[in-house]
């Protein structure tokens, strides 16, 4: 590419030369038009030397790395939204306890895949202390509200 490049601007120079030289009129029409066909010619005689099989390859492999990006892209995007569903859940039972007088020293929340992009809590695990009727409102709001059974509630006393 570079030797393409030296030769047109080779070309270019002698060009303008010879039609600073070349008297006006007739012959230096002739001669414009020459020298621009010649820097045609230079200027596509690099394109029909290309190697178009490289160039595909290469194609294919940014094609490649383009669905790679894109697919880790998705998976981190699938990540953070269960994350965020996963403390959205953590936090409302959180304010319902603290409503109930319900102190929580721990809480996790699992959640399953309900769809292509939803989640659903699965099951809860609770390090707790309070009354014994405000933590079964509790365990009761997350079955009503969340959907998580009390089978799939693990409680725990506070220490």
């Amino acid at each position: 590419m570079q030797t393409a490049l030296r030769s047109l601007i080779a070309l270019s120079f002698v060009g303008g030369l010879a039609l600073f030289l070349c008297p006006k009129g007739g012959p230096g029409q002739i001669l414009k038009l020459l020298v621009t066909a010649v820097l045609i010619s230079a200027l596509i005689t690099p394109l029909r030397d290309l190697d178009y099989d490289f160039l595909s390859l290469e194609e294919a492999k940014f094609s490649s790395a383009e669905a790679g990006l894109l697919l880790e892209a998705q998976q981190r995007e699938s990540a953070l939204k269960k994350q965020l569903f996963t403390q959205n859940c953590e936090r409302y039972i959180e304010a319902r306890a603290e409503e109930l007088g319900v102190r929580i020293r721990r809480i996790t929340v699992d959640v399953v895949g309900a769809g292509e992009e939803d989640w659903a809590p699965y099951s809860v695990r609770l390090e707790a202390s309070g009354s014994p009727e405000a933590m079964e409102t509790l365990c009761q709001l997350i079955r009503d509200t969340l959907g998580v059974p009390a089978e799939r509630q693990v409680w725990s006393a506070d220490e």
